[in-house]
């Protein structure tokens, strides 16, 4: 029974792309299920969003440097390789890439990639400005406004956001961005800046910001951006994986606590904490997420609701923050 078929396939792992192809290919009528648009807002509907790949920049001793897609699954995308491109942000199917040309990369525009249909959009340069310090973010149009699940909206209309750390821009900034990715979390982008002390909210709807500042411990400290899924902004330290978390009291007023404390010892294999590790993204789909850490043995990525550790990839080459 068709009925039946469909169920078993429903079940093919999600981090394996390449078995429903394999499925499609043993007869006309597995084809037409798992062609069918049903199966796969079903297919989509029961698996929480596997994670294909990630994007790091290595440095090539032979070349120009390279924005590289390591993959985590059995997805190839055509082009894993982009020479002579920076990944600056990953989001919703999509990858920022701006020019290695210095001292101000973002004058030549930058460029969105799509790695699993391999399309590329260009955007238009930002107005000229001689500061070099700023990040960028790219994300689905849907979230001005709400309503969209980012299960499959990397073809959908797009945003880039672009902020330069000068006063003559923006009135709360007077230091320039850490080149850590930003998060988003309830229509609005997060950056660090003010070597780290600070963090930038900005409201993608609304286009207002706010700052938010870091507790003190994280001065020139290596932190990243995290969200959960009740709706709370975190912050990451390396070394023991402190997550910290910002909560208002009874009074209302708002405030930073250390909500967990995640001990690499127990996880990590012992060559990998040779050196301290890093902490170098966070990634949210679905209502899952996961952080990225790099080690001298590899990279590692941690849920931090489970605390369960998955080597991902090798670490030759690896120049900065990963996307």
């Amino acid at each position: 029974m068709d009925e039946l078929i469909e169920e078993v396939l429903l079940r093919l792992p999600p981090d394996d792309p390449a078995s429903l192809a394999r499925a499609a290919l043993v007869c006309r009528r597995w084809r037409r299920l798992i062609s069918d648009p049903c199966f796969r807002r079903r297919f989509r509907s029961l698996h929480r969003p596997p994670m294909l790949g990630f994007v790091c920049n290595i440095a090539d001793t032979d070349g120009p440097d390279i924005s590289r897609f390591v993959p985590t699954s059995s997805f190839r995308p055509p082009r894993a390789d982009r020479r002579d491109l920076r990944a600056i942000d990953s989001r919703h199917g999509r990858v920022l890439l701006c020019s290695q040309s210095v001292p101000r990369p973002w004058e030549n525009g930058f460029l969105v990639w799509d790695p699993v249909a391999d399309e590329d959009w260009e955007v238009p340069a930002p107005p000229r400005h001689p500061r070099w310090h700023w990040n960028a973010a790219v994300l689905c149009a849907a979230d001005r406004g709400g309503g969209c699940s980012h299960i499959d909206c990397r073809r959908d209309p797009f945003l880039v956001v672009f902020r330069l750390s000068d006063h003559t821009y923006d009135e709360h900034i007077d230091d320039y961005f850490a080149c850590a990715p930003a998060v988003l979390m309830g229509g609005a982008l997060y950056f660090m800046f003010h070597k780290n002390t600070m963090i930038i909210k900005y409201d993608v709807a609304t286009l207002g910001m706010s700052v938010i500042h870091a507790p003190n411990t994280f001065y020139l400290q290596n932190i990243v951006l995290m969200t959960t899924e009740d709706g709370r902004i975190e912050l990451v330290e390396d070394s023991k994986l402190y997550l910290w978390s910002r909560e208002a009291d009874p009074r209302g007023v708002w405030g930073w606590t250390v909500s967990k404390v995640i001990e690499l010892k127990s996880l990590l294999p012992a060559d990998a904490l040779s050196r301290s590790p890093e902490a170098l993204g966070f990634a949210e789909c679905g209502g899952f997420g996961f952080i990225l850490l790099w080690t001298v043995n590899g990279f590692f990525t941690i849920d931090p609701k489970s605390n369960q550790v998955r080597n991902v990839g090798v670490t030759s080459g690896f120049k900065d923050k990963t996307r």
